[in-house]
């Protein structure tokens, strides 16, 4: 399919996505005059050579430090996400346009994966293209009309583009215009996401919810190559071999804990060290940090902020004995680089608009990653949101800051932050058209994988011909061979197929093998076939595992099924096991069993703590929240007192 000339990939302000086999059409938009995106046909996008890129400056993590070792980088071990990856690259070197998507955690070794799989790229004479000026999102839809072919599009941490408040959606449906013009084809599109950003972007709304991202969604998935956090045992023998070339490597076997090279590589346990012996001043600055990007902010932190909410993490005490210059020691100490140049905090330099220079900073991706794991249940203090109020100016900020007070209800800290947000003004026109989801759910039947991934979908099909015989034994051979590649999805319903014809063993093996290749969710529909077998110790069993994937509601579902049946014990056990998993409903239903048995303290502080998570939105619950029941109206959980008014008018 070749752009229309008015589209936004070809340089135009009208943007549609069309699939399927009847070019049926299924999203359209519209960017207003003067939008980037818009009437930019003329503006050639700033593209080097792959040959003349420099990795660090394309993101790629600094590696530890080693006086022996003059190279920028350790030498690369490749790995069996590689071989993936390798695949989508042949398949653009051939002449069709790709898109792959790394999915991994922080320092997990995906932008350096990346990078080494496009250099036999270079040898052809491909181009890069890394848009992030004005911003990420800004900058692909203003380039993405003149993006030629033999192009490496670079999308680096790509929640930037596709996540961006009015850009993302454009940015994603513009990219498949691209994808899908052969008049410009070869293109390569490389992206990165951690999987709490690919979850965002993927996941289906419940029907509480708006769609957010249709769009996203439709581009990405069936896209992903999974990059694990750790090192296998054939991955080790690979590194040992290659570390007698490379002291970073040797140190790296030496002292990385649970074959976790890449994180050791990237300086991680010295942040972590450097992190738990931070002064008081310093720990407080960078807990506020990590609130402030868990909880929605941009990567880009005002020094003022930063120092107001700091001072509410601080005890009274503690806060006595500081110096007047404990904030500049705390970034200090904050900013110091280790192994390399892995620092808590990195500076970066912006100007306002009179060419004044003010401080930012950009917390380690790893430490925003941490914080989020061990900060989940915490609300922070009543001086983070005064300083949100005080010192935030993108709109973006302080809208899901807002979103994040009223969900831990704070809110007359979320009315402020509503009023403030809709005084801001955007950099980038929200879109001319509401766009609607995709009628066609999340499947990507046209995604464009290399041609020899077609043999994968082949296998998946004679695997459920096979089944549909009877030949369950030849059903699943066909499933795991399609399954270890490209099909999970596949190799998910062999196994339900396997459940359903009375084959639990080998039901059980395919699905955890569907699991563990990229489709968990086969595993609550295991449990809840074997509940409705009566087989509930085995549906409670499957349902924790689903769980450990992120699949909580099955456990809720279960818990609320025991509990109607009249077995209230086991239904607290899965509502506590829920809890532990982060099941929105869990703790709430945990305080509603103590207020029910009299416990009127637990309930109030098992209450609080839902509150404290995030999980006060009435919306996310079947029943009326419990603490709207304990608290008098108009008294928030921290003690600040609100109007009758100060919420959503939906509540």
């Amino acid at each position: 399919m070749q752009a229309s000339k008015d589209s936004v990939a070809a340089g135009g302000n009208v943007g549609a996505v069309v699939t399927g086999d009847h070019n049926i059409l299924s999203h359209i938009y519209v960017l207003p005059p003067g939008q980037p995106g818009g009437d930019t046909r003329q503006e050639a996008i700033p593209t080097r050579l792959i040959s003349e890129c420099r990795p660090l400056d394309l993101e790629v993590h600094h590696a530890i430090h080693v006086a022996a070792e003059t190279t920028e980088l350790p030498v690369y071990v490749a790995r069996d996400h590689d071989i993936h990856l390798q695949r989508v690259v042949a398949a653009a070197r051939a002449g069709q346009s790709q898109m792959c998507v790394l999915v991994g955690e922080s320092s997990t070794g995906k932008t350096r994966a990346c990078w080494e799989a496009i250099q036999v790229l270079a040898a052809d004479g491909w181009h890069l293209w890394h848009p992030f000026d004005p911003t990420r999102a800004e900058a692909a839809l203003a380039g993405l009309a003149s993006t030629g072919p033999r192009t490496v599009v670079w999308l680096n941490e790509a929640q930037h583009y596709l996540s961006a408040p009015d850009a993302g959606e454009p940015v994603a449906a513009a990219l498949q215009t691209l994808l899908a013009d052969a008049s410009r084809a070869p293109i390569l599109v490389v992206a990165t996401l951690w999987p709490v950003h690919w979850d965002q972007l993927t996941r289906l709304p419940t029907k509480h919810e708006h769609d957010a991202h249709p769009q996203s969604r439709y581009l990405l998935t069936s896209r992903q190559i999974r990059v694990p956090d750790a090192f296998t045992e054939k991955d080790l023998d690979a590194v040992r071999s290659a570390a007698r070339s490379d002291e970073r490597l040797a140190q790296a076997l030496e002292g990385a804990a649970d074959r976790r090279i890449t994180q050791f590589l990237a300086g991680v346990p010295a942040l972590l060290a450097r992190h738990r012996d931070a002064g008081p001043g310093a720990r407080a600055v960078l807990d506020a940090a990590m609130d402030a990007r868990r909880l929605g902010c941009s990567t880009a932190l005002p020094a003022a902020f930063l120092e107001k909410a700091a001072i509410g993490y601080l005890s009274p005490s503690v806060l006595r004995t500081l110096d007047d210059d404990w904030f500049r020691d705390a970034l200090s100490y904050s900013t110091w680089c280790v192994h390399g140049d892995a620092a808590l905090l990195e500076r970066i330099r912006r100007f306002t608009g009179s060419s004044r220079e003010e401080r930012w900073f950009r917390l380690a991706d790893y430490m925003e990653q941490y914080g989020r794991r061990t900060r989940s249940h915490l609300c922070p203090p009543a001086s983070f949101w005064e300083a949100a109020l005080a010192h935030l100016t993108r709109p973006a900020d302080v809208s899901a800051l807002a979103t994040a007070a009223a969900e831990r209800w704070r809110l007359r800290y979320a009315r402020l932050l509503r009023k403030l947000a809709s005084r801001l003004p955007r950099s980038v026109p929200v879109t001319g058209a509401e766009e609607q989801p995709s009628p066609y759910g999340w499947l990507d039947h046209d995604a464009g994988w290399p041609a020899d991934h077609l043999t994968c979908r082949a296998l998946a099909d004679l695997a459920f011909n096979a089944a549909e015989s009877f030949d369950y034994e030849q059903a699943a051979d066909l499933a795991l061979q399609a399954g270890r590649c490209c099909q999970p999805d596949a190799l998910a319903a062999i196994a339900l197929r396997h459940e359903a014809a009375g084959l639990p063993v080998e039901a059980s093996d395919l699905a955890h093998y569907a699991a563990i290749n990229g489709s968990p969710s086969c595993l609550s529909e295991l449990a809840m076939m074997r509940e409705q077998a009566g087989l509930h110790d085995e549906a409670a069993h499957y349902a924790r595992e689903a769980a450990a994937y992120g699949f909580t509601g099955t456990l809720a579902d279960l818990a609320i099924r025991r509990e109607a049946a009249g077995d209230r014990e086991t239904a607290e056990d899965l509502w506590e096991t829920a809890a532990r998993y982060g099941h929105p409903e869990a703790l709430a239903t945990i305080a509603r069993f103590q207020y029910e048995s009299h416990d009127l303290e637990g309930a109030l502080d098992t209450a609080r703590q839902a509150v404290d998570r995030g999980e006060a939105s009435p919306f996310q619950h079947r029943a009326k929240p419990l603490w709207v029941q304990l608290w008098p109206h108009g008294i928030e959980p921290d003690g600040s007192v609100s109007s009758p008014h100060d919420g959503d008018d939906s509540w």
